[in-house]
């Protein structure tokens, strides 16, 4: 919608006041509340509802015990899940304040940015021009819906790393948001070059391996009409498994010494548990959940490489892509100017990573988590890096005169 009637007073007032005199709306909306309040909500309810249980559980058998083996006499024990239920409780209910929240959110494009007002701080504006829009990652649900994450960063508290993604979150048609800013990112002026012979070749007869039929439909749906294919591919499936098992290494002596800690414990627990005591089991639990922790973590690089089916990686003949359709479709798009940091990673037999993105290292007090972002576990990788070589544009550096350009971008 571009009508900002639609918006609150106060709402109207704030993003007017934000506008220059000569910035032209194109795009104004604000986030569905029931999609917007989804946003990470499913991993954190997972966590939240697993400690309601717990504590309940705790709660219970603690009581129960207490009952069978004291009587009606007070027992410290069942007062321990009482913690866990509360904070699962407060925890289950944080969904419904991000609902409360995407009233107050409101995202624009105009004529030279985009511009986000709101979000988990109401007094937050955030810009973006086309130099900061060169790289964006959208997803989008059944029924049209989806986000637009338009910058990732990293923030150190002193322990580890937070991550926190800004963009545009549970809009509606985000795919026609996407062209809008897309459009928008080709404004940025370029430095003039010339396609080399063999990407010229590439657009006559166009590099394409075989593709699943649903990562072929979805490409060509993302293609724009004066868009034309150069290479498209799949990443190899064994390169996602072995780097999710060099990523799970850890686990792996965690799920060993789970499973012997468990072996050794329920003999024990066994030949020790009196009648109506439930305390040996309530113990055996812990080493129980170490052990399915463990084997969660293991089951991860299997399960990568079974997503690794469903992407494709492609080039254009204005941008670079990935397509992730194991789930929501995501959409990893690259334009000319953000291939600048494009970094090869050779591996054996002329395949490895082709990094679209500067790697970031994720800290924490488990271990250093290396993200990487790119055409991932490619065949003829050194060939995919001179295409992306042909296509790579740097922007045109900006004249000390261009205000907007040094208050979007000061130190």
């Amino acid at each position: 919608m571009t009508d900002i009637a639609v918006l609150s007073k106060h709402l109207q007032q704030r993003l007017q006041a934000a506008l220059t005199p000569d910035e032209r709306l194109v795009w104004v909306g604000q986030p569905i509340a029931r999609h917007y309040m989804k946003r990470e909500a499913y991993q954190v309810r997972v966590v939240f509802a697993a400690m309601v249980v717990c504590g309940l559980l705790w709660i219970v058998g603690g009581l129960a015990r207490t009952l069978i083996i004291y009587g009606l006499d007070f027992d410290f024990l069942p007062l321990i899940g009482v913690p866990f239920l509360l904070i699962g409780v407060r925890g289950l209910r944080s969904p419904s304040d991000l609902k409360e929240q995407a009233r107050f959110v409101v995202y624009a494009i105009t004529s030279e940015r985009v511009i986000l007002l709101g979000g988990d701080d109401p007094e937050t504006i955030r810009t973006y021009r086309p130099v900061q829009l060169q790289q964006i990652e959208r997803t989008e649900h059944a029924g049209g819906w989806g986000d637009l994450i338009l910058e990732t960063e990293h923030e150190y508290d002193g322990d580890s790393y937070t991550t926190n993604r800004h963009g545009m979150l549970g809009i509606g048609g985000v795919r026609r948001v996407h062209g809008l800013i897309a459009a928008l990112a080709k404004t940025l002026p370029l430095a003039p070059n010339t396609p080399h012979a063999s990407f010229q070749q590439c657009l006559i007869t166009p590099d394409i391996g075989p593709l699943p039929d649903k990562l072929r439909q979805a490409l060509r749906a993302e293609m724009a009409p004066d868009e034309r294919l150069v290479w498209a591919a799949q990443p190899i499936p064994g390169s996602y498994l072995k780097r999710g098992l060099a990523e799970q290494s850890f686990f792996i002596v965690w799920t060993l010494f789970s499973l012997v800690l468990t072996g050794f414990l329920a003999p024990a627990m066994w030949a020790s548990n009196r009648p109506g005591d439930i305390a040996p089991l309530m113990m055996l639990c812990v080493p129980l959940m170490f052990l399915s922790i463990g084997i969660y973590h293991l089951y991860q690089p299997f399960k990568m490489r079974k997503a690794a089916l469903s992407v494709v990686h492609a080039i254009t003949s204005g941008r670079a892509l990935t397509i992730d359709a194991s789930g929501p479709l995501v959409t990893r798009t690259y334009a000319p100017a953000g291939l600048v940091h494009a970094d090869c990673i050779g591996g054996r037999a002329d395949s490895g990573d082709l990094l679209l993105e500067p790697a970031s290292e994720v800290m924490s007090r488990s271990g250093n988590c290396l993200q990487r972002y790119g055409f991932l576990g490619i065949d003829e990788v050194r060939h995919v890096e001179r295409l992306i070589g042909h296509l790579k544009q740097a922007p045109v550096r900006p004249s000390f005169l261009d205000k907007n350009w040094y208050s979007d971008n000061a130190l």
